[in-house]
């Protein structure tokens, strides 16, 4: 019992140390349509577009910067 006490604890530990790290995220709105997203060493800057129709997706593009890379994940600008 004591051992299955044991291992309770230390999984409840290191589950809780992961939602840290994963709560460790900040947004920095940089404009109207831009936002700064910095999680995990990584930046993620996602551009939105102007939609009169709430159901469409209105994310433009979303680019992931590190510090040795830039990578572009989503990119609607070109499609219409």
């Amino acid at each position: 019992m004591k051992i299955v006490l044991f291992l309770f604890m230390i999984f409840t530990f290191s589950f809780s140390a992961e939602f840290e790290k994963m709560k460790n995220c900040e947004k920095v709105q940089l404009s109207r349509y831009t936002v700064l997203v910095s999680c995990h060493q990584i930046d993620y800057i996602i551009e939105y577009k102007l939609e009169d129709d709430e159901e469409k997706d209105n994310i433009k593009k979303i680019t992931a910067l590190t510090v040795n890379d830039k990578k572009i994940i989503i990119n609607k600008s070109k499609i219409k």
